[in-house]
């Protein structure tokens, strides 16, 4: 029986969904089944800690109705809004974009350095590397100064602009690069022959490395962390269930 794997943008743009679902469908098994969605409600764009939580609910409200039907799941936003609760959630792997991505650019060089969209995304992704525990192998944050809109509409600006500040990162000492936005996907070959330095798409790498842990039958432990929460109940249980 083939695997079902979900790849949630958590954000509510049909556009950016469809750039994603692009990257995924040239890089997933014959064997694997794939669903490319976005939730019923939140923002269009993810920009603040504000946007994360409304997000993070859109996806939870999704999954309370959906996460019988799939084997895993891929946050497919930089943020990875949403991340530590839907773990909670699910016996079965689930991974975001930004935490794969990380954890793969430690295996290919000692500092990484994350290309983002705007200027408040540096405070963003400051706090969320500190958080996974990898202050001293992230060399740079280096935003471009558009929105995340942007970015995913204007490709051809955005590759210029990433050649530019990624030689600032790597003049800060970095070896890898992120491309920290999924609205960045399917430019990676562009940056690198740019820059002649290894640069990770995030939905690509995300999506490998869901697949991989699908495939093995990687499971999250429940032991601390992630333990599934206890049952109780919710006031206006609507709200999340319908």
């Amino acid at each position: 029986m083939n695997k079902r794997l979900l790849i949630i943008n958590p954000n509510t743009s049909a556009e950016m969904t469809k750039d994603i679902e692009i990257t995924i469908n040239k890089y997933k098994s014959k064997d694997i089944e794939v669903m490319v969605k976005k939730p019923d409600f939140g923002p269009q764009s993810l920009e603040s800690f504000y946007d994360y939580a409304l997000a993070a609910f859109g996806c939870i409200r999704m999954l309370e109705k959906e996460k019988n039907n799939y084997d895993g799941v891929l946050i497919a936003c930089f943020g990875d809004p949403g991340l530590y609760a839907i773990k909670e959630m699910l016996d079965y792997p689930v991974i975001g974009i930004a935490e794969s991505s990380i954890a793969m650019a430690n295996l290919m060089g000692q500092k990484f350095g994350l290309l983002i969209a705007l200027d408040k995304a540096v405070a963003l992704m400051t706090d969320m590397v500190g958080q996974y525990g990898v202050k001293e192998r992230c060399a740079a944050i280096e935003p471009l100064n558009m929105s995340v809109l942007d970015v995913e509409k204007n490709k051809k600006e955005s590759i210029a602009r990433l050649i530019e500040v990624g030689k600032i990162a790597i003049n800060k000492g970095a070896e890898v690069l992120i491309l920290g936005c999924a609205g960045m996907t399917g430019i990676k070959e562009e940056i690198e022959k740019g820059l002649n330095v290894t640069v990770i798409d995030p939905v690509e790498c995300g999506y490998k490395v869901l697949e991989m842990m699908v495939k093995g039958e990687f499971k999250i432990s429940k032991k601390a962390l992630y333990m599934t929460p206890p049952k109780k109940s919710i006031e206006r249980p609507e709200l999340l269930f319908n």
